[in-house]
């Protein structure tokens, strides 16, 4: 039941939906008992119900296990004198429903996913007329069930480029913050600087602005450009990189930024597809939760696997943070996403004694 699974359909969400619909079938037949049900492996789902109150049975128990199972209409007018249904609970009990047409709904050619129901607590049959009726509302209610499909798509696809939007602006903002801040000293009327401080503060300037323009660079080609060089980093130049983005803020903030790599794998090259992204996360969420004097670390190391390549990212704090934390921020959870999507991982401690550390490993295809 892939198909019924692909749908990613809320049960508890369409009955109003369809309620109409139900109504319109139980005019044409004029019938007792409208269900619209979805069948999985395991259970037949209902959606929607007029006369009867079912949320769900057992698919064993259930008569729409064989209407899915074939392409036309399965229709039983007598259920109490056939064998495969006279024990089902609303056959021998209240409210002794004794006729059965079941509409197949296939989603896709020879695959269905569901039936529309109508029952009656009378032996009967429905002309076929009014059958070619309810196979039009069948396909009406496929269209509308892939309709409702493609909406909830989109709704998942703008919440995750909202997400998107809201961690471009914190990975640019922050570093911006820290070139700001050093441009406000340097225009201070108020401060006398010597000249190779000057020349200090505008390289940092000067830096930070390149590293910026390289992570909208990065953007855009994550957007489509897949020209690129794959293999443009290593772990000196991202630990350059994260330096000439964050040091600005730094400054600011009064923290010490340290970075640590490893001499032995310093230069083996790796993928800079969204990795400024992923580390500069945890790197700017720690130095703004420091305290002044804080010493911040960032370990950069790369772990040799035969099949691919781990890229370890440590980012520590060694004071008590200046504000409560909290590990599911918007950002931050969007990097955690991030790094698991690329089948990596993400994770957060903290406490008031030790500061706090993100740990990042991410996968590098070799």
């Amino acid at each position: 039941m892939r198909s019924l699974s692909n749908l990613d359909i809320d049960y508890s969400e369409l009955e109003n939906e369809f309620s109409c619909m139900l109504k319109i079938v139980s005019k044409i037949t004029d019938m007792d008992v409208i269900l619209l049900s979805m069948v999985d492996s395991h259970t037949q789902w209902t959606i929607a119900q007029h006369g009867i109150q079912i949320t769900s049975l057992p698919r064993e128990e259930c008569i729409c296990q064989y209407t899915i199972s074939g392409t036309e209409v399965f229709e039983i007018s007598n259920l109490s004198k056939d064998n495969r249904f006279k024990n089902i609970s609303y056959v021998k009990n209240e409210p002794y429903l004794n006729y059965y047409l079941g509409i197949p709904l296939e989603i896709s050619k020879g695959v269905n996913i569901g039936t529309l129901s109508i029952m009656d607590r009378h032996a009967i049959q429905i002309n076929p007329e009014k059958i070619e009726l309810l196979k039009l509302i069948g396909e009406e209610i496929v269209n509308k069930l892939k309709t409702f499909n493609v909406i909830n798509g989109l709704k998942t696809n703008l919440s995750d480029a909202i997400k998107m939007q809201r961690k471009i602006a914190h990975d640019i903002r922050n570093p911006l913050a820290g070139i700001i801040g050093i441009s406000d000293l340097l225009i201070d009327e108020n401060e006398v600087h010597e000249k190779i401080e000057v020349v200090e503060y505008v390289t940092l300037i000067n830096s930070s602005s390149k590293s910026i323009l390289e992570i909208t660079d990065n953007i855009v080609t994550d957007l489509g450009d897949n020209d690129s060089e794959p293999y443009s980093f290593n772990l000196k130049t991202l630990s350059e990189r994260l330096s000439q983005l964050f040091m600005p803020l730094a400054k600011n903030k009064e923290v010490t930024l340290d970075f640590f790599i490893n001499s032995n794998k310093q230069h083996i090259p790796f993928s800079k597809s969204k990795i400024l992204q992923i580390a500069g996360s945890p790197v700017s969420s720690a130095i703004k939760l420091s305290r002044a004097g804080a010493k911040i670390s960032i370990d950069l190391d790369l772990g040799i696997q035969s099949d691919s390549n781990i890229l370890n990212i440590v980012v520590k704090s060694d004071t008590p943070i200046s504000i409560d934390v909290n590990p599911e921020s918007i950002v931050l959870n969007f990097t955690k996403q991030f790094v698991e999507n690329m089948n990596g991982k993400f994770d957060f401690s903290c406490d008031e004694q030790n500061g706090l550390a993100y740990v990042i490993s991410l996968p590098q295809t070799t």
